[in-house]
C-alpha cells in the first residue's frame, strides 16, 4: 500500500478503533453484570413485622431430571440457613406429617389453603419453599465434573401463603473460577451449598431480621 492508499484510510482507522473500543468495554460490562445481578430478588410484600424466629422449609420441588434434586437443594438451604441465623427451623418430620395428613403426594405443590394449614400446625411465621429448573453434571476439564443448577427460592407468609420474596439463581461450577477466584465448584453438593449461601446472604442484605433469644415465643 503507498502513501496515498494510506491516507485515504486514515479517517477510518481513527472511527473503526473507538468502536472497538466501545464493543470491548460493552462485552466486558456485560460479562461482570450478568455475574453481578445474580441471584435475582424480587419483592411481592414485605415481611411480618419483627424479627422471625420459626422457619418452615417446606419440599422443594423437582423440574430438573436429576435424582432427588429438590431433596438435596433443600436440606443444604436447610443447613445453611439454620447456620447462618439464629432461626428456629422447624423439624422436617412434622412438616411431611402434616403434608401425609393433607393428602400432599410427592412432587405436587401445596395449595396456598393447604401452606396456611401447614404453618399454622407447626407454628411458622415464614415458611420457605423452592423450585429445582435444573440440575445436572456436565463434563469439566481434565476429566473433572462442572455441575449447573438452576433454581428459584421463596419466602411465603406464615398466615395465608402468599410468596413475599423471590430469588432466582442460576450458577456453573466454572462460574467461581472467573468470577470469584477460589477455585471451580466440582460437585453439586458444593454447588448447592454456594448457591445458598448467595441467596440467605442477599436476604440478610435486603432486610431479613434473624430472631434472638429473647424475641423467641
Amino acid at each position: 500500500m503507498n502513501f496515498r492508499d494510506s491516507i485515504w484510510l486514515k479517517p477510518f482507522v481513527r472511527a473503526a478503533c473507538p468502536l472497538a473500543v466501545v464493543i470491548f468495554l460493552l462485552l466486558c460490562g456485560g460479562c461482570a453484570t450478568s455475574s453481578h445481578k445474580l441471584p435475582l430478588h424480587r419483592e411481592m410484600a414485605q415481611l411480618p413485622p419483627g424479627p422471625v424466629c420459626r422457619v418452615a422449609i417446606l419440599p422443594f420441588l423437582n423440574d430438573s431430571d436429576f435424582p432427588q434434586g429438590a431433596e438435596i437443594a433443600k436440606k443444604i438451604f436447610m443447613a445453611e440457613l439454620q447456620r447462618a441465623g439464629d432461626f428456629q427451623i422447624l423439624q422436617e418430620a412434622d412438616i411431611l406429617r402434616t403434608y401425609q395428613q393433607l393428602h400432599i403426594y410427592p412432587g405436587r405443590a401445596p395449595t396456598l389453603e393447604q401452606m396456611k394449614v401447614v404453618a399454622d400446625r407447626v407454628n411458622a411465621q415464614l415458611l420457605v419453599s423452592g423450585i429445582v429448573m435444573e440440575m445436572r453434571e456436565d463434563p469439566g476439564q481434565y476429566l473433572t465434573v462442572n455441575p449447573k443448577i438452576v433454581m428459584e427460592i421463596q419466602i411465603r407468609d406464615g398466615r395465608n401463603g402468599e410468596v413475599l420474596w423471590t430469588a432466582y439463581h442460576r450458577r456453573l461450577g466454572s462460574d467461581y473460577t472467573k468470577t470469584m477466584h477460589f477455585g471451580t465448584i466440582h460437585s453439586i453438593a458444593g454447588l448447592s451449598r454456594q448457591m445458598a449461601i448467595e441467596i440467605i446472604n442477599l436476604w440478610f442484605e435486603k432486610g431479613l431480621s434473624q430472631c434472638s433469644v429473647l424475641s423467641r415465643p
